[in-house]
């Protein structure tokens, strides 16, 4: 008997510290031999913790994994500024180190709980600014102007102040786009202090757990999830539609019953198909398909981009 393998889906990394997202990445195409790949929310080197892999046509459903809210468990390091926002950078300012009262500090992570705010990313950040990254711009000691961007802080708990080492622990959930490099700064602005910080893990991403990673080493075909499986977890609207020429020649259908935005049409056998789009009237629009042709094990191409 014949086992399919699966090529088409996500993996759930527990992305170790000192590794980029990109690095990472790379080292589980080659393993698996993937041809296409790419990831659902990039980790600085620094971090740990959950990294959301796209595996062939997984990188097409990106949009709909990028836009969920994110988990951390953060350690930030108190009294020293970086210029990188965490503890690899260069301290750039600092305060002589004091024993803060609990009660000032629980009162600036009250002040954040649910909190909708513009914040400025860190200058070293891969948001691009006319076609170039922040980070760029600050290695080549450029000025550029930083433009907020609105970020929820969904829930934030303080969980510990070491006064010896000088650090808090705190857990944060936040919509796409905050950066917690920025959080912490200005977490220890409002406690009338500096800050950088010194740990961080991603615990989720969306419905997405770190309890259900597995090591970049560790990794496997055994362990990626089908994209069914992928949206069904993250609460995205799936409907089986019985005329699967119908869906793969692109063509507009009539669905009843649903306003939903966007819908991914699986077939009988939680193949997911496409996405369409409602256009109005019950009638929705292929926006892309989905489908996959493959059988086996996938070949790395010379030069394929991810």
């Amino acid at each position: 008997m014949r086992t399919t393998i699966l090529n088409d889906g996500i993996l759930l990394i527990d992305k170790p510290v000192g590794k980029t997202s990109n690095q990472v990445i790379q080292i589980i195409k080659k393993k698996l031999g993937i041809n296409k790949i790419g990831h659902a929310g990039t980790l600085d080197p620094l971090a740990t913790g959950l990294l959301v892999v796209l595996l062939n046509n997984g990188t097409k459903i990106s949009d709909y994994l990028l836009t969920a809210d994110k988990g951390y468990d953060v350690t930030m390091k108190l009294f020293i500024k970086t210029d990188s926002g965490d503890i690899t950078g260069k301290i750039i300012e600092e305060i002589t180190p004091f024993k803060m009262k609990r009660k000032i500090i629980k009162k600036a992570f009250e002040s954040f709980n649910g909190f909708i705010y513009e914040q400025y990313p860190p200058k070293y950040s891969a948001i691009k600014v006319s076609g170039k990254k922040l980070y760029e711009y600050a290695r080549a000691e450029q000025e550029v102007q930083i433009t907020p961007r609105t970020v929820t802080i969904q829930s934030i708990k303080f969980k510990s102040y070491n006064h010896v080492t000088q650090t808090i622990q705190f857990s944060v959930i936040c919509s796409k786009g905050t950066y917690v490099r920025s959080l912490v700064e200005d977490i220890a602005y409002k406690m009338g202090i500096l800050a950088t910080v010194q740990q961080l893990t991603r615990v989720q991403s969306g419905n997405f757990k770190l309890a259900d990673a597995v090591k970049v080493e560790d990794v496997s075909h055994n362990d990626i999830i089908s994209m069914y499986d992928a949206l069904f977890i993250n609460k995205q609207p799936l409907l089986m539609y019985h005329y699967d020429e119908e869906i793969r020649q692109g063509k507009p259908i009539v669905i009843i019953n649903h306003s939903d935005p966007n819908i991914f049409i699986i077939d009988k056998h939680k193949n997911v198909l496409a996405i369409y789009k409602h256009i109005g009237k019950h009638v929705y629009a292929c926006q892309r398909g989905l489908w996959s042709n493959e059988q086996g094990p996938t070949l790395i191409s010379k030069g394929e981009k991810y």
